[in-house]
């Protein structure tokens, strides 16, 4: 009885930990996005900064849905790595004339491509940590 309240007290903290590390995640895109939006745009457009967060939003899906954070949470970290690196080849770096266009098509690459094969992937290791850790006697 004390094992399987220990447990639970540590998956519901582990769990809060995954929801904070998650929103300081998508809080640091949300801020970069609003930067691009409101400083560096001619005029702020709801419409670009929702297809901006649009990775994000599958990611909190599945946050809310799986039992671990972690693979949320890796999608997301995969996100903003990426819209990083878009923000610095379309605004401090471009390499062409036709770099921003990467604004629009990262948010595709990531919410279909990027972002659920980095949650596969983290999901895939975490179950298997889990099966190891359950056979250990």
């Amino acid at each position: 009885m004390i094992m399987s309240t220990s447990r639970r007290a540590t998956a519901r903290m582990g769990n809060r930990f995954s929801k904070q590390a998650f929103l300081v995640i998508v809080a640091l895109a949300i801020a970069l996005h609003a930067y691009q939006q409101l400083a560096l745009a001619s005029t702020f457009s709801v419409g670009w900064f929702a297809w901006a967060l649009t990775p994000y939003a599958v990611c909190a899906l599945l946050l809310w849905r799986l039992e671990s954070g972690v693979p949320s949470i890796c999608g997301a970290l995969a996100a903003l790595l990426l819209d990083l690196d878009t923000h610095y080849d379309v605004f401090i770096h471009p390499g062409s004339s036709t770099a921003a266009l990467a604004l629009i098509f990262v948010p595709l690459w990531s919410t279909i491509l990027i972002c659920p094969v980095v949650m596969l992937i983290a999901w895939l290791i975490v179950n298997r940590r889990r099966t190891v850790a359950h056979r250990v006697p």
